[in-house]
């Protein structure tokens, strides 16, 4: 079941007060109907009025309920009409002419450094074009994943039943060293954090913010550091190594692993 955000809780609150509105004006014209009459007098009938207080009280609220009906009406048209300014503005594409080459006599050189320029791109197209080192063209999170391939493995004993506490060895909570167990639960909890203090990039592959690095160094001051939350996950994993895939995927695949084996 989707949860009531808060535009379509106005939107029902506005169509609970225009029905309010149009059940107090049927309300306030039956109040009318029911305090006059009509008296056949000569040839057309004549409205009478029996209790001229109630009825006079009945056409005010008839006259506010039909008010009140019109503006709510025309405030919900409004909302449901599209706005111009929401409304993309297409502008027409104008094909682009063809450049074309003249003859080098009828070139005219107008500036020195327009003859400068001509040369320097004649001079270009003859060379050999350069190759651009192979380092240059790895993205972020291929030198990432090679970053964490050359990190050295820790030498911690993960055997241990992990213990579901937030004493002082809690990763995020404590204050005091982070054991094994305080580490495992970690990972278990929030394997995005942990994805993104061993890559030192968020899921997205962007770099962190500062308010995160300062966390980060805190949890190494307590010692927790990146060698062993990398022998973890491979042990909960059971991977050799960890793929070679964006942040995003292998966080979907270690939070779905720990919902399959251990629980919600």
């Amino acid at each position: 079941m989707k949860k009531l955000n808060a535009s379509s809780a106005f939107m029902f609150s506005l169509l609970a007060v225009i029905g309010l509105a149009m059940f107090s004006s049927y309300h306030f014209f039956n109040e009318m109907n029911g305090k006059s009459i009509l008296i056949a007098s000569g040839n057309e009938p004549v409205h009478r009025i029996l209790d001229h207080y109630k009825y006079q009280k009945s056409k005010k609220g008839l006259i506010f309920s039909m008010t009140f009906l019109l503006a709510a009406s025309s405030f919900f048209v409004m909302i449901l009409l599209p706005s111009e300014d929401r409304q993309p503005v297409r502008r027409p594409v104008t094909p682009r002419e063809p450049l074309r080459e003249e003859p080098r006599e009828a070139a005219t050189p107008v500036r020195a450094e327009s003859s400068i320029s001509t040369s320097v791109a004649q001079l270009g197209s003859e060379e050999e074009p350069v190759q651009v080192p192979a380092e240059r063209t790895k993205t972020t999170r291929e030198s990432a994943i090679e970053a964490i391939e050359e990190l050295d493995l820790e030498d911690v004993d993960f055997s241990q039943e992990m213990e579901i506490t937030e004493g002082e060895d809690d990763v995020v909570y404590g204050g005091g060293e982070i054991t094994a167990p305080a580490l495992m639960d970690f990972v278990h909890k929030y394997p995005d954090s942990a994805l993104k203090f061993l890559f030192r990039r968020k899921l997205d592959g962007k770099p962190l913010g500062q308010d995160e690095e300062d966390i980060y160094a805190e949890w190494e001051r307590r010692g927790l550091t990146r060698g062993k939350i990398k022998r973890y996950i491979l042990q909960l994993m059971e991977w050799e190594e960890i793929p070679k895939e964006p942040l995003y995927e292998i966080w979907k695949k270690i939070r779905d692993h720990i919902f399959e084996n251990y629980g919600a």
